[in-house]
């Protein structure tokens, strides 16, 4: 019997795990209790010697919209942008626990996949993602940057620019194209891919996967993931302590007008894709 959680759902069906974000309100935004159950699940699936295989997917239509900012920034602001270390901090660990993980992980992906949503998804070993799924990194926009900078190991110079340049929000064939998907489900029928998948996994000895997995991050790790992600660390708080106009108009409104409504107002300074 697994586990109950506040902000994930967790369910074993025969050898595979699967783990449901659960803040459906927030599109599964990720708060730090929503990182810290998680990472708690993946390392359960990980001693269970029954579990051969793990899927994270979102609940209510979206696999997550990234870090809830209304928490990460605090509930105060002020012009001084610190950077938010616990989401730093926990964010990544999750996203280690997943690279490093003696069991192969599936990200199921429909609706929006975004920001940290987007990367965590982007370290999983698998990524299927339904016709309909929206992908990328569009926290750019509000001057910001990702924490886990995973995009130059998954995708092409031009394709990472693409989304870390420009925030644009791109379709699940593009991302297919990008590399950033292992493969793009008919709509309505991500479950059974995925499904289908995860059983192929359970029929392996685990060391076969295991061993394979290892081997293969280990090869990125000599070509520096290790450090790159690091660096992406060091970017991601020197942006978020640089100050400019757009953060502190953005501050401005926030405090007087809320968040949803300052967002608006900074993605609106941008031409419709």
């Amino acid at each position: 019997m697994t586990k109950s959680y506040e902000t994930i759902l967790v369910e074993d069906r025969s050898k595979t795990r699967w783990i449901t974000l659960n803040r459906i309100k927030q599109r599964n935004a990720f708060n730090l209790p929503l990182y810290r159950e998680l990472r708690e699940a993946l390392l359960g699936a990980e001693e269970d010697e029954n579990i051969r295989c793990v899927v994270i997917r979102g609940g209510g239509g979206n696999f997550s919209t990234g870090n809830d900012l209304s928490e990460a920034l605090g509930k105060s602001f002020t012009h001084t942008y610190k950077p938010p270390r616990g989401f730093i901090t926990i964010g990544n660990q999750t996203c280690w626990t997943i690279w490093q993980l003696k069991k192969p992980v599936i990200a199921a992906v429909e609706g929006y996949c975004l920001g940290g949503g987007f990367e965590l998804a982007m370290t999983c070993d698998f990524v299927i993602a339904d016709a309909d799924a929206k992908l990328g990194e569009p926290e750019i926009r509000f001057a910001d940057a990702p924490p886990w900078l995973i995009s130059p190991w998954i995708m092409g110079l031009r394709q990472a620019k693409h989304i870390l340049l420009t925030g644009d929000v791109i379709s699940a064939e593009k991302a297919m194209s990008y590399g950033a998907l292992t493969e793009v489900a008919p709509k309505g029928e991500l479950e059974k891919v995925v499904t289908k998948l995860a059983t192929k996994m359970e029929a392996f000895q685990p060391e076969t996967w295991h061993y394979n997995k290892t081997t293969v991050n280990r090869v990125y790790e000599i070509m520096g993931f290790h450090a790159a992600i690091e660096l992406g660390v060091d970017m991601f708080a020197t942006i978020k302590t640089t100050a400019n106009p757009l953060k502190q108009e953005l501050t401005e409104r926030i405090n007087s007008e809320g968040f949803s409504a300052a967002i608006k107002w900074a993605q609106a300074r941008f031409p419709k894709d």
